[in-house]
């Protein structure tokens, strides 16, 4: 049912043009050290499980905090959720915002 869902989200969320999936980010992340990986779930979520190394930066506060992670416009960004639909509202604002690298994860935390 989850994945039913997920993928009915999906059909109608506007995707930030650059989706990646879990074995993609982690070659980003191996090759460039630089990468941020963002988690904009709510702080329970983000304590409950997350991917290491992760910060969290949830989705209607990422206007306000992201600077505190990410400190040039040009850095790689990749942001997840739990099935996608939040990280996708997220790359689309930090695109809007400037940031010229982001990646969502596809799928989210629940894909891996």
């Amino acid at each position: 049912m989850k994945k039913l869902i997920y993928k009915l989200k999906n059909r109608f969320l506007r995707s930030c043009g650059n989706d990646i999936n879990y074995n993609v980010m982690q070659k980003m992340i191996r090759e460039n050290r630089g990468v941020i990986v963002v988690d904009v779930r709510t702080r329970d979520e983000y304590m409950y499980n997350h991917l290491q190394g992760a910060v969290n930066v949830p989705l209607h506060e990422i206007n306000q905090k992201i600077s505190r992670y990410v400190k040039s416009k040009n850095d790689v960004i990749i942001v997840y959720c739990e099935y996608g639909g939040r990280s996708k509202k997220a790359c689309g604002k930090l695109q809007k915002m400037g940031y010229v690298n982001v990646y969502n994860l596809d799928g989210g935390i629940e894909a891996i």
